[in-house]
């Protein structure tokens, strides 16, 4: 009776079914699989279906063949549904143009003709240099060059650790030869021993150009910005920065040297102008910092994930399980400030670690006993156990890497993981991921950015507990390894064994014993690595000393 209906009508049936349902739907007939599996509009209207409102059909698929669109439907399939997720370290070989450091910034920076790059910069180091990886586009970069600059930039930004990098919508340059790609560049601490916060506001351009006389060029150039408003924000480090409607700039959150805060902000990027978000005082988050926050397109919220309390990110203060939602209602684009109070914070989840596990310092006087879980009574049907609750702990990396999926891994103050765990936004709640290859070292402040077209999470650096030293190593997270694809646009070390994995025991007793593989290049950090590290910079500001 299926075959009976005209064509049209089977891809009108298609896209109202789930993914599964769909590739159910192509195996029930030759003829349903050989129409539908060879019109590149049935599988774009799929992707457009399935993927956020901003997904530009034309742009990414009218010159494109059938199979390459399939392809990233498949892989978009598999990264909302996450089922599986694979580490692929690779070999840097020492030559990688990016010093061991944490507290340092990445992001993903798009243009027009398939412009893409990952610019790396930042942290606790001596080094000012921007690092750019430069992406092929497509659901086959995995098997193409993926190249780094290491550039200078033009002009210096002021040092700062535990900043945020926030990448602004792509620039139309008006020439072919010509990409620009802009990022902007928040707070920040400027002294060790977390001291001398900042709400300075860096603007990083990357500007590529090609000429048939001098072949490709690429520069780096920072521009601080004098931004306006009767509002100022408190500085702070460890915040959140989450772009929305590709012009207003939320900062949520972070950590001073008085304590870790909540005040949020917003920072119109077409106008530079601060202005504050004036919310109701009930049912309100208390100060964090290392928390993670993801936009919630599809719900008109935002979605943030744990973090921290205290001064610190060792000595005070306790990590969290808290999920909160920000709801923007009556959001108009410019932004209404009136409109502003019926933005609303509410608490999806309250789990977080036991009571007799918490510090008295810090800011946690006030805090909510009644609502605390003893995280060693857990159901592993429904609650984190200790060892994943850390995922959500300070200094932890949550990407949105679809737009009902986030992903959370690393993370956790005295004891760190390596662990991965994810969320279901539609369904607003956790569920576990099968990890595959082998497990990076514990870490959190490191770096994480999701490249979506491509279907990886660029991994590099953070600050392991136990050793009390940074990590110089990269990884790659496949988000969607069942597609067996073979990754050699970088090199991969195949011979790495897997470090321990975290248990919750390791979680429960604050300690860490390295197990698994690590080289001698990455072991001699770790026998002269201290938690003390004296850094001297330029430009007469002296020595610093960084302290745990």
């Amino acid at each position: 009776m299926l075959l009976n209906l005209p064509q049209d009508a089977w891809s009108s049936i298609s896209l109202h079914l789930c993914t599964p349902d769909v590739l159910a739907l192509l195996s029930t007939h030759r003829t349903i699989n050989q129409f539908l599996s060879s019109s590149p509009s049935f599988w774009t209207q799929l992707l457009a279906r399935d993927r956020d409102e901003s997904y530009d059909n034309e742009s990414n698929h009218g010159r494109r063949c059938v199979q390459d669109i399939r392809r990233e439907f498949m892989l978009h399939s598999y990264t909302s549904a996450l089922p599986s997720v694979k580490w692929l370290p690779l070999n840097i070989n020492r030559t990688f143009p990016v010093s061991p450091r944490e507290g340092h910034v990445s992001c993903v920076l798009t243009g027009p003709e398939n412009y893409k790059s990952l610019v790396v910069t930042g942290g606790f180091c001596d080094d000012d240099y921007v690092t750019v990886l430069s992406l092929p586009r497509g659901c086959d970069s995995h098997r193409q060059n993926w190249g780094w600059t290491r550039l200078r930039p033009i002009n210096r930004a002021s040092f700062a650790y535990g900043a945020s990098l926030t990448a602004l919508p792509p620039i139309d340059s008006g020439s072919a030869t010509v990409n620009i790609a802009k990022a902007v560049r928040f707070g920040g601490f400027r002294g060790g021993g977390y001291s001398q916060e900042t709400n300075e506001v860096w603007v990083l351009t990357i500007r590529d150009e090609w000429n048939e006389e001098s072949g490709a060029s690429q520069t780096a150039h920072w521009e601080k910005i004098e931004t306006t408003g009767a509002f100022l924000p408190l500085g702070r480090a460890y915040h959140t920065a989450t772009l929305i409607h590709d012009r207003y700039l939320v900062i949520i959150g972070g950590m001073t040297s008085e304590g870790s805060v909540m005040e949020e902000a917003i920072l119109d990027t077409q106008t530079w102008t601060w202005n504050d978000i004036s919310l109701a005082t009930t049912g309100y988050p208390r100060g964090r910092h290392g928390h993670s926050v993801v936009l919630d397109g599809r719900r008109n919220r935002l979605v943030m994930f744990g973090g921290g309390s205290g001064t610190d990110l060792l000595r005070s203060g306790v990590d969290n399980t808290e999920v909160w939602e920000l709801k923007m209602r009556g959001i108009e684009v410019p932004i209404n400030l009136d409109n502003s109070r019926l933005w609303e914070w509410s608490k999806l989840h309250g789990n977080a670690i036991p009571v007799e596990n918490r510090s008295e310092s810090g800011d946690d006087s006030d805090s909510e006993d009644d609502e605390m879980k003893d995280a060693s009574n857990y159901n592993p049907e429904n609650d984190l156990s200790p060892a994943e609750s850390l995922c959500l702990g300070r200094c932890h990396n949550g990407l949105k890497v679809s737009p009902d999926t986030v992903l959370l891994m690393f993370g956790g103050g005295r004891t760190n993981t390596n662990g991965v765990l994810a969320y279901n936004l539609r369904a607003d709640t956790f569920f576990r991921p099968k990890v595959l290859g082998p497990l990076p070292l514990p870490r959190f402040t490191g770096i994480a950015s999701f490249l979506d077209t491509e279907g990886y999470v660029f991994v590099h650096g953070g600050f392991n507990t136990n050793l009390s030293d940074t990590i110089h190593d990269i990884h790659l997270l496949d988000v969607a390894p069942y597609l067996e694809r073979d990754f050699t646009a970088l090199p991969v070390d195949r011979l790495r064994e897997s470090n321990s994995a975290v248990t919750d025991e390791d979680a429960e007793s604050g300690h860490y014993v390295v197990r698994g593989f690590l080289d001698e290049a990455v072991l001699a950090r770790f026998v002269w690595g201290a938690s003390w590290e004296r850094l001297v910079f330029e430009g007469g500001e002296g020595e610093r000393s960084r302290g745990r």
